[in-house]
């Protein structure tokens, strides 16, 4: 389901969801009234919510639609600047955050990844969202982890892909991809966002890369 009260961005925002191989828009909304009844008729799995309507708080819609329908996971897209209102969006329920001016790039993998039960956010909105986050976490045990473990974590925790990770270690896409499988198990957590949340309460995001090879 598109959630916006611009016509002109529901066409765009539709032509690049169903771009997206095995993905479908249902139904499309241009407020939180008609959202909340296209969500109770359509049953959508996935819903892409404008944080500032004319008429509408994107936000008080994300709370309202997980609320009714547990389920249904929220990608909050904006026009505005991250800050506050990336962490504003995940406490109010959503999966994800992505800015408009990199929805063309990006939303193939933040779609894909919020079918899989992940938590999505663009490269440039998961640093400061991260170090936000650390201030509502309780205080955990520093995890055992090997140097290189460490030096992935650390550049994950910036918001690197697996492709750029192996480029600046000098290693390959397969073997970062079991490095951040085994960095998952070690550190107990669900994917690639509460690591990453986790490796800046712990003061490991900073840590240097030796570039050496795997």
């Amino acid at each position: 389901m598109i959630v916006d009260d611009d016509p002109l961005a529901r066409y765009a925002l539709r032509s690049l969801v169903e771009a997206v191989d095995g993905v479908d828009v249902v139904t499309e909304a241009a407020g939180s009234h008609d959202a909340l009844q296209q969500a109770e008729d359509s049953r959508p799995e996935l819903a892409l919510v404008d944080v500032q309507m004319g008429d509408a708080d994107g936000l008080q819609l994300t709370r309202a639609l997980v609320e009714r329908h547990p389920a249904l996971k929220v990608l909050v897209v904006s026009v505005l600047p991250e800050d506050p209102y990336a962490l504003e969006a995940l406490r109010s329920g959503a999966w994800g955050y992505l800015r408009k001016e990199h929805v063309a790039r990006h939303i193939q993998e933040a779609v894909m990844a919020l079918s899989q039960g992940l938590t999505y956010l663009a490269p440039s909105v998961a640093p400061g969202l991260l170090r936000r986050l650390l201030w509502a976490s309780d205080a955990r045990p520093s995890p055992t982890l090997t140097p290189r473990e460490r030096e992935v974590l650390a550049l994950l925790s910036q918001g690197l892909s697996n492709k750029e990770i192996a480029s600046r270690l000098h290693s390959t896409v397969r073997t970062v991809k079991a490095h951040i499988s085994h960095i998952l198990q070690k550190l107990n957590v669900q994917d690639r966002t509460q690591a990453a949340l986790l490796a800046v309460r712990l003061g490991m995001s900073q840590e240097g890369a030796a570039g050496r090879p795997d």
